[in-house]
């Protein structure tokens, strides 16, 4: 793909992740990275989306920031900030085959579980939420994939939608600030990283913008199937391609 075509696809994509994420409060990493990863390499493609999902964390957690608990989270939060890093790590040092293959099965099965409905059975919530927080953030620095481990565990929470958007956005505002620095102190953060963002910033802020005015428009819960249906086929078809099987 010459440099122009992918200019083009890496807008399209960035704007359909930033739609689906402003629309339902998840998803632009599980959309974005299995198609960006078909054509950039994953240390390309993974600081790429935990910036942009930074800035579409903050137009949905700005807004609601009265549902924001806190007190609930916490401990999420602080888990995840440990282990951020040490993802980076991980991107930085595993082989590239290994880990989109890894990213794919991962993505994939966390959209099956999300579609079949499933949360995380909890017995003793802080060892719980510091084990989903500590995922959450291995998961967001190596992968840029922080949101399923923790809607799996909060949708046992009896939150209501907009505190469950809220939360989960603030969780990553937070995870991909620090998922950020940790790129910059892996030389991960280029001038070529640069450009990209700049291009495609419009279609992120344009997806944004449409999520949230869709919001009252569209059957969530009917639009949430349908993405994670596509977000199933596109992670098993990165784990099949990164094996050289299609």
């Amino acid at each position: 793909m010459n440099e122009f075509g992918l200019l083009a696809a890496s807008i399209a994509i960035i704007l359909a992740a930033s739609f689906v994420q402003s629309l339902t409060s998840f998803g632009f990493a599980l959309i974005a990275l299995p198609l960006l990863s078909l054509f950039l390499p994953l240390h390309q493609a993974v600081p790429m989306i935990v910036i942009f999902s930074l800035f579409v964390c903050l137009t949905v957690a700005v807004p609601n920031r009265r549902h924001i608990e806190i007190r609930q989270i916490w401990l999420l939060i602080l888990a995840g900030i440990v282990t951020a890093p040490f993802g980076t790590y991980l991107l930085l040092v595993v082989d590239g085959s290994t880990l989109k293959t890894a990213t794919g099965i991962l993505i994939a099965l966390f959209a099956a579980l999300m579609l079949l409905g499933r949360s995380l059975p909890i017995r003793g919530k802080r060892l719980a939420f510091v084990t989903a927080g500590s995922l959450s953030g291995l998961l967001n620095g190596s992968i840029s994939v922080s949101g399923p481990p923790l809607a799996l565990i909060l949708s046992n929470q009896g939150m209501s939608m907009q505190a469950f958007r809220a939360n989960l956005a603030l969780n990553g505002v937070v995870l991909n600030a620090v998922s950020v620095a940790s790129f910059a102190a892996g030389g991960l953060l280029t001038g070529e990283l640069g450009g990209r963002l700049l291009w495609s910033a419009p279609a992120m802020l344009l997806g944004a913008w449409l999520g949230a005015r869709a919001v009252s428009r569209f059957d969530e819960r009917l639009f949430k199937r349908v993405s994670l249906w596509l977000i199933l086929v596109s992670g098993i078809w990165t784990a099949l391609s990164s094996l050289g099987w299609v």
